[in-house]
């Protein structure tokens, strides 16, 4: 048998070896670049942003849409529900702009949003995005470059978050814990995308698919009916969903950790901090246990099968 304390200097070994190799890991870790003459150009996107439109979010949510407009892409696509579709399109109205159309579905839920949009995509990339972040200017020409390749499905960027100005001593300390959440998580992508090319998840706060895979009658129908435990339809976690057909069906995935791609978004800085964690926390058991027991697809791929 094993003593404690064997089991204890293993374990914190282990840890330390882990995260030397993280470490390592990040630092060899470079952007697919962005190629003199690219084949995709912003023309050849589509956003989607599902949204509720909920009045008091509506100066972050024009926000939100003004700044991905500014990066050109053929088409905004905006989804929310009927009862606030006047709303949106009232806001849509007071931006003086051709690219934006307004789509509703009747119930909230993200998954339903996210497919009421895609038989009306007209380009090859889609990107959805959340209506609470911010890009920068420079963030499609990154995006699109992994995706020059036809093997890559879906791409993420790395994210930091929004600080409040001048916030008081409460809301900067929850932010604080928010910020590194984000600092982490980049990190991990990183380290992981560099060792083996796969990310835990491709983060849906701003992502790019193929259309094409997004298309696809028998994807639409699994992501609107996936179910937990077989009486349970999940609403959540659909980027998990997307990260894990994407694994099975062949496709690679690409992490683009760099300055001019780096996406802004919005944390709870109040305790509905810890409610977010935790929400995040069952996302990440159920799709583990889904990729590891259920689908085993990444069992295959580490046969080379």
């Amino acid at each position: 048998m094993l003593g404690e304390h064997t089991i204890y200097f293993a374990l914190l070994a282990y840890r330390y070896l882990r995260l030397i190799v993280n470490v390592v890991a990040f630092l060899l870790l470079r952007p697919i670049a962005v190629p003199e003459n690219p084949l995709l150009t912003s023309n050849d996107v589509t956003v989607v942003v599902p949204s509720l439109a909920l009045e008091q979010d509506r100066d972050e949510f024009k926000e939100t849409v003004h700044g991905i407009l500014a990066t050109n892409p053929f088409e905004v696509i905006l989804v929310t529900i009927d009862e606030n579709v006047e709303r949106v399109k009232l806001m849509v109205k007071s931006m003086a702009t051709m690219k934006v159309r307004v789509l509703s579905v009747s119930q909230p839920n993200k998954r339903r949003q996210m497919v009421r949009a895609i038989p009306e995509i007209r380009t090859s990339i889609t990107i959805f995005a959340d209506d609470d972040v911010k890009w920068p200017k420079t963030i499609l020409p990154w995006m699109l470059a992994p995706l020059e390749d036809e093997a890559y499905g879906g791409v993420g960027t790395n994210q930091r978050l929004r600080r409040a100005v001048k916030p008081s001593l409460s809301p900067r300390v929850w932010g604080f814990l928010g910020a590194i959440y984000l600092l982490r998580r980049n990190f991990d992508c990183a380290a992981c995308s560099y060792m083996d090319g796969g990310l835990p998840c491709l983060s849906g706060r701003t992502v790019a698919y193929r259309t094409k895979i997004l298309s696809d009658t028998a994807f639409t129908d699994g992501f609107t009916h996936e179910e937990w435990n077989s009486d349970y339809q999940l609403n959540a976690d659909d980027d998990n969903f997307i990260t894990r057909w994407l694994v099975s069906h062949g496709h690679k995935i690409a992490f683009q950790y760099h300055r001019e791609a780096e996406v802004e978004t919005t944390l709870e800085d109040n305790p509905k901090f810890l409610k977010q964690c935790l929400r995040w926390s069952r996302s990440n058991w159920r799709s583990n246990v889904t990729s590891m027991f259920i689908e085993r697809h990444i069992w295959r791929l580490a046969r080379g099968v």
